[in-house]
């Protein structure tokens, strides 16, 4: 899900924009007296917000109907974001799908009366379309190398946090090829971390002035601390953990993050 707090509506309230497994992204409105009820969010036609795939409520039932013009007819949205993808004021929606691309649907409206677009496109790297391969949980959108250029973070199901640079001086990002931020341990048994679906966030967690990554992850391991406060680890099934992962450097190069696992 990756849950991501915004002013969705643009008035003045903070709400809670997410997408699920069902293929559509959700919004809770928060107001004075707390959150309400969730809801799917609406394309201009009064549609739900989709891709190809989803879980069709009143047919109790998965069902296709594409919205992707013909690209992505398996497209199935797991994760959601709202950013300002095109810099025109207001917040479009980017999809993560579980075939590893990013698609994105445009707020063809304000930022007070959204107005979304009854279809998405995938998002490109060059001239071909975004392949984070592992199965994309949620995208983030943050200046991870400091220049003043926000870029797109990506964390997949199958384990890794991978940065796309973004060269673009203003406007719509243009992203460069994909780094590796984070990968899941070879043997986590000996050294425990995420295993997979890693949902990821980039935050200063510990307040030094670094950006670290907080991962949110299923392991298949149970952790226990040895006599000597050593960690151990045995198998007892699929278990949730939230890692943070910490830059370690006194000054950080984010193009050569030296993380602590």
């Amino acid at each position: 899900m990756g849950p991501q707090f915004v002013d969705f509506n643009a008035d003045g309230i903070t709400d809670i924009f997410t997408a699920t497994f069902d293929g559509s992204p959700w919004v809770s409105y928060g107001s004075k007296e707390g959150f309400k009820k969730p809801e799917h969010v609406m394309d201009k036609e009064g549609s739900r917000i989709l891709l190809a795939q989803y879980w069709d409520y009143g047919a109790k039932k998965w069902t296709s109907k594409d919205r992707t013009g013909g690209k992505g007819a398996s497209a199935h949205a797991i994760s959601a974001l709202a950013f300002d993808w095109d810099g025109d004021g207001d917040l479009d929606i980017i999809m993560g799908d579980r075939d590893g691309g990013l698609w994105l649907c445009l707020n063809e409206g304000s930022a007070k009366e959204p107005k979304f677009a009854t279809s998405s496109t995938q998002l490109m790297v060059g001239d071909k379309p975004l392949a984070a391969g592992g199965k994309v949980t949620n995208p983030r959108m943050v200046d991870w190398d400091g220049d003043g250029k926000v870029d797109l973070i990506v964390g997949t199901f199958e384990g890794k946090v991978l940065w796309y640079r973004n060269t673009a001086e203003k406007g719509q990002p243009k992203l460069e090829p994909a780094k590796t931020l984070l990968d899941k341990a070879d043997n986590p048994k000996d050294q425990p971390g995420p295993e997979y679906g890693w949902y990821i966030d980039i935050v200063d967690y510990n307040g030094d002035g670094k950006l670290d990554i907080v991962v949110g992850a299923y392991t298949m391991f149970e952790m226990e601390k040895s006599e000597d406060s050593k960690v151990k680890a045995s198998y007892p099934g699929r278990t949730p953990y939230i890692w943070v992962f910490k830059q370690k450097a006194a000054k950080q190069d984010r193009t050569k993050p030296d993380i602590e696992r």
